[in-house]
């Protein structure tokens, strides 16, 4: 079992691999290089204008700490089929599910480590800890996450007990419960409240690990923490294993009604409404649209934000594009008596208005953030609107062309 673990999960990490390659690409990590570097300046200048005695810092840093623990899940690399073909030997899928839970902690770990760096220097600014104070808080974090990953073990078998995989208990209760001593009482009480629940998790194994395997949730859950990666690498690039769902969503139909029923408009109609929709593509938009946002709102300076705020407007556009060949394998839409020129300016004026809006949502972000410096506020206005227009009347039909070439 150990042996099958190992070989899906090199398939698994060439198929990562793969992805980020695709995602990683020269431009976005030049642009990625910029935003740390940017994001690091003034991280370091509001932190000099910090102090100790502030009543929501022990709050903020209680959520940064809380999310970091939700992030890395249990990897198990379990696939449908195997309910099948591995019932036989489901006794022997507890080394296979230990192998899972080692490569998932690796993981979680690293996360931990990553958000203790950041998180460190505003916590050494606002309560002044001592050294050995921060390191405890980093134990405190590695025992929490191992809590939290090994009663999502217990999770994936049929227990008498069902609190051991209680997720909000776990996940949300027992880390704040915890944070709170660490912050505002000491950080070895934290630490003493995190071994008793890993000890109370870890102990339990006796009691499940030898009971039969909940195969539709363990299934189910692996589905949705694949389904959570391919969303992310849709962020950047195609996913042909991402399937999508449609949904209606009433509360647009002011806007979709404004579209006139004639000839002309057939795929203006489809693009609109196919788009609004489509959970992945509005998913894709909305995500980008408030993390651009968030992005703009948390940066101060004259050129940051403009180069932010058109890098957002570029990475939403050019994620609209592949929605362009939506329709092509619907039999229906090639018997319309429409022309491909009609096609091509109904996705151009779809894409104009969602980039438009995009345009508008971000200016007021960087208005209201940087209302005193008129230049940023002028050159984003300015600077989005002349990508916007390049965008879609000159680098889209270019590039649309030069995928039809290659389809």
């Amino acid at each position: 079992m150990k042996q099958l673990f190992r070989q899906r999960l090199t398939t698994h990490l060439k198929e990562m691999m793969r992805y980020l390659r695709l995602v990683f690409n020269d431009y976005f990590v030049l642009a990625l290089l910029f935003v740390i570097g940017g994001l690091g300046y003034y991280y370091s200048n509001a932190l000099k204008q910090l102090h100790t005695g502030l009543w929501w810092a022990p709050i903020l840093i209680i959520g940064i700490l809380l999310v970091s623990v939700q992030l890395g899940r249990f990897a198990t690399l379990i696939e449908a089929p195997d309910y099948v073909f591995l019932l036989p030997r489901e006794a022997e899928l507890y080394q296979y599910l230990k192998s899972g839970f080692k490569y998932s902690l690796s993981i979680a770990v690293a996360i931990q480590v990553l958000f203790w760096i950041l998180v460190m220097p505003f916590i050494q600014v606002t309560m002044h800890p001592m050294a050995i104070d921060l390191y405890l808080l980093l134990a405190t974090l590695v025992i929490l996450k191992m809590t939290w990953l090994n009663t999502d073990f217990a999770r994936k078998y049929h227990l008498k007990r069902n609190w051991l995989s209680n997720r909000p208990l776990f996940r949300w209760l027992v880390p704040v419960i915890t944070f709170a001593f660490s912050i505002y009482v000491n950080y070895w009480s934290g630490l003493v409240v995190s071994v008793v629940a890993l000890a109370v998790s870890y102990f339990s194994r006796n009691q499940w690990a030898t009971r039969s395997l909940d195969w539709t949730t363990m299934i189910a859950d692996e589905n949705s923490r694949m389904h959570t990666v391919y969303q992310f690498f849709n962020l950047f690039t195609d996913v042909p294993t991402l399937q999508g769902s449609v949904k209606r969503r009433r509360y647009v139909d002011v806007i979709l009604n404004q579209i006139k029923l004639i000839p002309k408009n057939t795929y203006l109609y489809l693009y609109a409404h196919g788009i609004v929709r489509d959970n992945e593509m509005s998913g894709l938009y909305v995500r980008l649209l408030v993390i651009g946002t968030l992005f703009l709102v948390f940066v101060k300076g004259e050129i940051l934000p403009i180069f932010l705020s058109l890098l957002f407007v570029y990475l939403i556009g050019f994620q609209m594009i592949p929605f362009y060949f939506h329709f092509s394998d619907n039999a229906f839409v090639h018997v319309y008596p429409v022309t491909n020129e009609y096609q091509l300016k109904s996705f151009q004026r779809v894409l104009l208005y969602l980039l438009t809006t995009v345009g508008v949502v971000f200016a007021v972000a960087v208005a209201a953030v940087n209302f005193t410096t008129i230049i940023t506020i002028i050159g984003v206005i300015v600077g989005e609107a002349l990508e916007i227009w390049a965008f879609v009347y000159l680098y889209l039909p270019r590039r649309l062309a030069k995928s039809e070439r290659v389809r």
